[in-house]
């Protein structure tokens, strides 16, 4: 059997005691006699966890005996049995009710659990799991591309526990993952907004529509129908000379892209392998100089345009020309590359299609340009230049928080199914309304009761603990939605359910002593102390820890729960989001992302002061439970 690298709490035991497994041979390819299926295929597999109706199957043909055999079920896994790289292969996906009746095509294995061993969605997400994954990837043969055989499938090692557990885990890894993935499509969506802003930013800039140019004038062009009325228009062949000068051996080879101009560096070979069709004798290569203009003849229609900063050499396919009055040329390369002036090129070059499209320099010299004062085509430039890089920071910045949100939903994933992380206190459990306010009244019931003689006790206190309780001491089944507000994480519906709860079922009655605006505290009704009986059976181990967390919390003043509950949240959920913050950046998210009213409340000294007495206590956040709703308005790049 295959060693697992990753411990576990619970026993191993190979696939084909835990599941049937089959390796599919239908093709696409339709022969007499068949019958025409809807056919899963390898990238449906590959490029999604779950198989459903909503994925446009592909048309193929099987025999009777083979529908029979490879016709998909609720609650299949299937998994990819070939690959370029070991490391890349039995990526698996969960088949959905849905996906019934589709056949399982060809490079694929069905997996269809045993009821009495394992749950099917269990076994999806353990095969996505670090262990079986090393595991797969040790089994797989092959030297140029690998596969997996029907035995060494089987013989991969799972972590089982017990049924009701498996399920337990299939309900964590569902929720969180969705959270985690909701995230970074978020992100993602981010990204592309940015470079959408960036790119109209630019636009506007070096078309004159900032608003910095005051009076316009007509062009009477429709690509560009008014400039600034102290711009000029001029023919690119007024202002650029095409020229060829030879290349020498020593520059180096450069290439324009239609994402980022002209190199500034020499390509490396595999990139000139992919890129330049580079031959020894490199004297048809052209000459660039600095502040050169160059594009790709056969892409120019897409944008691949750019002007040198270095000397270099460019492919003999690229036209080179060379400034002939006072311009700044970089203004020229942003100016180019924008849509209304690609389709000026597009429109201009020669071909029958679009691949096969040319643009000439006699073509490309009779476009209209326009030609602002030269001061301003600097200015113009450095501020488009400014737009564009900020952009690549922030998309930066973001890439590398998703890629550590992806890191982490892969270590969650092998916590679970490895028994690493205790999904009894982390789970979600289904509950309906009435368990829900169960939850809230017996957790709200033994915060009151265990701070029933405490002067500094009252409603912020219950809000900032009931938090906590679900954030930290993982009852999740409080489901709260706490938005940022000025006194720390508040679910204000979750409050007023709680103490409505409370008074309507006997325990406590919350009273205003001093009227409305006064402290709130909670006056013992007949049953105050009776909910201690339902208190161990629905919280379980958990029942422990929130006393801990109730006792730990009993001497700080409301101020200081405030400034606790909120560093808690801005820190959870800045690790849900896959970072790693600092002190720095936890107090500053309390200062500044949170309400308005925070730095008023508080210094950065006190912020500081109570972090470290949380460290020092253990009430440290581990990136799970509820995330807070911002009630600020933020910059959504920033």
């Amino acid at each position: 059997m295959t060693a697992l690298d990753v411990s576990t709490r619970w026993p191993l035991k190979p696939l084909r005691r835990l599941a049937t497994i089959k390796s599919s041979n239908v093709d696409k390819v339709m022969e007499e006699g068949e019958q025409t299926v809807r056919l899963c295929n390898y990238v449906d597999v590959y490029y999604n966890d779950r198989i459903t109706d909503e994925i446009e199957f592909n048309t193929g043909s099987a025999k009777p005996q083979e529908i029979a055999k490879f016709t998909l079920r609720a609650g299949d896994v299937i998994i990819t049995k070939d690959s370029e790289t070991p490391d890349d292969i039995a990526v698996p996906a969960l088949v959905e009710q849905s996906a019934e009746g589709v056949v399982c095509g060809y490079h694929l294995a069905i997996l269809r659990s045993k009821p009495s061993e394992v749950f099917g969605p269990y076994l999806f997400w353990a095969l996505k799991a670090k262990p079986a994954r090393e595991a797969f990837a040790n089994a797989a043969q092959g030297v140029t591309r690998y596969g997996l055989t029907l035995n060494g499938i089987g013989s991969i090692d799972i972590s089982l526990p017990d049924l009701d557990t498996q399920r337990s885990i299939v309900a964590f890894l569902d929720r969180e993952t969705a959270r985690i993935d909701e995230l970074i499509a978020k992100k993602q969506r981010q990204v592309v907004l940015l470079d959408q802003r960036a790119r109209q930013a630019v636009i506007e800039i070096v078309m004159g529509h900032d608003g910095r140019a005051g009076s316009s004038v007509e062009t009477g062009l429709e690509y560009m129908p008014r400039i600034p009325a102290h711009w000029m228009m001029r023919r690119a062949g007024h202002l650029f000379r095409q020229v060829g000068e030879p290349n020498t051996d020593d520059l180096p080879v450069l290439s324009v892209s239609i994402h980022t101009g002209i190199s500034d560096r020499q390509l490396d070979d595999e990139e000139r392998d992919r890129k330049v069709n580079l031959i020894e004798d490199r004297s048809s290569y052209k000459r660039v100089r600095p502040g050169y203009l160059a594009y790709n003849m056969m892409r120019a229609w897409q944008g691949a345009v750019g002007v040198s900063t270095v000397d270099g050499a460019v492919s003999p396919a690229y036209v080179v020309a060379k400034p002939i009055s006072d311009l700044y040329s970089p203004y020229y390369q942003f100016l180019l590359r924008t849509p209304p002036f690609i389709e000026q090129m597009r429109q201009g070059s020669k071909g029958i299609t679009d691949f096969r499209l040319r643009l000439y320099w006699e073509q490309f010299k009779l476009i209209m340009l326009p030609v602002p004062p030269l001061d301003e085509q600097k200015r113009i430039a450095q501020k488009a230049e400014h737009e564009i890089s900020y952009a690549a920071q922030v998309a930066a910045k973001v890439s590398l928080s998703v890629e550590r949100l992806k890191e982490r939903r892969a270590a969650l994933i092998t916590a679970a199914v490895t028994g690493e992380l205790d999904i009894r206190q982390t789970a979600v459990v289904t509950t309906t309304k009435a368990d829900r306010l169960k939850f809230r009244v017996v957790v709200g019931a033994e915060i009151i009761h265990r701070h029933q003689d405490n002067p500094r006790f009252g409603r912020v206190k219950l809000q900032k603990e009931l938090y906590l309780a679900e954030a930290h001491v993982g009852i999740s089944e409080l489901q709260g939605n706490y938005l940022r507000e000025a006194a720390g994480p508040l679910d204000r519906a979750l409050i007023d359910e709680t103490e409505k709860a409370l008074e309507t079922q006997g325990f406590y009655c919350a009273r205003q002593q001093d009227g409305i605006g006064g402290a709130v505290r909670y006056t013992p009704l007949p049953k105050a102390g009776h909910h201690v009986v339902d208190l161990t059976s629905i919280l379980g181990p958990r029942m422990e820890a929130l006393r801990n967390l109730i006792s730990l919390l009993s001497d700080l003043d409301r101020r200081q729960v405030e400034a606790v509950a909120t560093l808690y949240a801005v820190w959870n959920d800045a690790l849900m989001d896959g970072e790693q913050p600092d002190d720095a950046a936890i107090i500053s998210g309390v200062l500044t992302e949170w309400h308005a009213e925070k730095g008023e409340k508080f210094s950065e000294g006190d912020l500081r002061v109570r972090l470290a007495w949380m460290k020092r206590q253990g009430l440290v956040p581990r990136g799970q439970g509820p995330r807070t709703a911002h009630t600020m308005t933020r910059d959504m790049f920033s």
